[in-house]
C-alpha cells in the first residue's frame, strides 16, 4: 500500500471518529438513580478499566497499514441455513448466523441476539469494518422472529438498518439495556425495553429473561461513552436456560452468574478479538477465557461467537478457532463440550445431562486472570 493510500486511510479513520461525536450519531444519556454500576451519569463495570477508543482506533488503522495485523481473506462463501420455523417443547436448536448474531430457537420461542445483516459496521456505508462473509441464514429466510436481544450500542451489536428491518417484518419484542430504547425508537425502531444488571422480565408462560453484567463499555460516538448500558442475557425456559454473553471480558461477575443460574444448558461466549491481549483483555474474551467462562459457569455446552466475519482487532481470521482448540486440549478433562460453528451451521443442543460439578482445579477464584493460550491448526473445532 503506497504513502498517500496509507494517509487516507487514517484521515478517513480520524474523519469517523470527528462524525462520532455528531448529534445525529451519539445515544441519548441515561436518567436514573445510582447504583453500585452507574453513578448518576455513566455507568461502569464491576472493576473498572481506562477508557482508551481514540488510542486503539489509531491503533488498529496504523497495524492495518503496516502489515501487523493477521492475515484475512477478502471473502469466504457461507452455507445458507433455512431453520424451521419452530422447534417443540423441549428442544433447544442454534443457527450462527455471524458475529455475535445467534438464532435461539427454544420451546417454540425465536429469539435473536444482536443482529446484523450489513455489510459494514460502522456510522457510514463508505468506510469501517467490512464482513469477508455473508450472514449465514438469509433475511429473507428468518422464520417469525419472537424476541431481539440486543446486549449494548456498538455498531457492531446494534445495527438499525437491520434492526428497521426487522422490526418492520416482525414486529417483535426487543430487549436492550438501560438507555437504548429512547435511542432506538428516535432511529425508527420503536418498542423497545430497557432493562438493568439482575433485573428480569416474563416472556411467555413460564420463560423468563434476565439481565445480567459484563465487562464491556458503551458509545455511539465521542461524547456518549458509558451512557448507556450494555449486558449479557440469560433465557430461562421449562427446557434449560440459556447464557448469551454479549461482548465481554471475563470478569468477577461470571461467578456471581453461575451462583443464581447453576444449570446451563448453552453458554454462547465471544472467542475474539484478542490481540493485542494488553488492550483487548479488559474487554473482550480471548478463546482461552472462553473456555475458562465455560468450566466456571458449568455450562452443559458452549457455543462460539464475536468471530470470523469482521475484522477488528489483530487476529488473523483463523486465530480464534485455533486458540480455541488448544485451549479445550489444555483443559483437559475440565473441558466443556464447545462449539466453533461456521456461519450458517446450526445444531441441536442436548439437554443437561447432569450438573457440572465446580471443581477449583478447573478455574481460579473470582476475579482471578484466566489462562491465554493460543494455537496454529487452521480448521474448525
Amino acid at each position: 500500500m503506497g504513502r498517500s493510500s496509507r494517509s487516507l486511510r487514517l484521515f478517513a479513520m480520524l474523519t469517523l471518529g470527528m462524525l462520532g461525536g455528531c448529534a445525529t450519531l451519539t445515544a441519548p444519556r441515561y436518567h436514573g438513580p445510582p447504583s453500585d454500576h452507574f453513578d448518576g451519569k455513566r455507568f461502569h463495570n464491576y472493576v473498572r478499566f481506562k477508557d482508551r477508543q481514540i488510542e486503539d482506533a489509531i491503533r488498529r488503522e496504523l497495524h492495518a497499514v503496516t502489515g501487523k495485523r493477521g492475515h484475512w481473506d477478502r471473502w469466504q462463501d457461507a452455507t445458507p441455513d433455512l431453520p424451521p420455523a419452530r422447534v417443540g417443547a423441549g428442544e433447544l436448536r442454534v443457527s450462527f448466523v455471524n458475529h455475535a448474531t445467534v438464532l435461539i430457537q427454544i420451546d417454540s420461542l425465536n429469539i435473536l441476539t444482536d443482529p446484523v445483516w450489513s455489510e459494514r459496521i460502522s456510522p457510514v456505508r463508505w468506510y469501517g469494518p467490512k464482513r469477508h462473509r455473508p450472514p449465514g441464514i438469509r433475511f429473507e429466510d428468518l422464520p417469525p422472529i419472537d424476541l431481539i436481544v440486543i446486549s449494548h450500542n456498538h455498531y457492531d451489536h446494534m445495527d438499525l438498518p437491520t434492526l428497521r428491518k426487522l422490526a418492520a417484518r416482525f414486529h417483535p419484542r426487543i430487549i436492550t439495556g438501560l438507555g437504548n430504547a429512547k435511542y432506538l425508537a428516535k432511529q425508527g425502531v420503536p418498542g423497545a425495553e430497557d432493562i438493568d444488571w439482575w433485573q428480569s422480565v416474563a416472556l411467555r408462560g413460564d420463560i423468563r429473561l434476565t439481565g445480567v453484567p459484563a465487562q464491556h463499555w458503551s458509545a455511539r460516538g465521542l461524547t456518549d461513552k458509558w451512557r448507556t448500558l450494555w449486558l449479557g442475557f440469560v433465557i430461562e425456559t421449562p427446557s434449560g436456560t440459556v447464557y448469551f454473553a454479549g461482548d465481554t471480558g471475563f470478569g468477577e461477575f461470571l461467578p456471581m452468574i453461575r451462583d443464581r443460574f447453576p444449570r446451563f444448558r448453552l453458554a454462547i461466549l465471544p472467542i475474539a478479538p484478542a490481540r493485542p491481549r494488553a488492550a483487548m483483555a479488559p474487554r473482550h474474551m480471548s478463546a482461552g477465557d472462553a473456555v475458562h467462562a465455560a468450566e466456571l459457569l458449568g455450562a452443559s455446552t458452549a457455543m462460539a461467537m464475536h468471530f470470523g466475519t469482521f475484522q477488528q482487532g489483530d487476529d488473523g481470521e483463523e486465530e480464534p478457532v485455533d486458540s480455541l482448540r488448544a485451549a479445550l486440549a489444555a483443559a483437559g478433562e475440565c473441558a466443556p463440550r464447545f462449539w466453533a460453528l461456521k456461519n450458517g451451521e446450526a445444531r441441536m443442543v442436548p439437554p443437561v445431562a447432569g450438573q457440572r460439578r465446580h471443581d477449583a482445579s478447573c478455574y481460579g477464584a473470582a476475579g482471578e486472570s484466566p489462562r491465554s493460550i493460543s494455537g496454529r491448526s487452521s480448521t474448525h473445532a
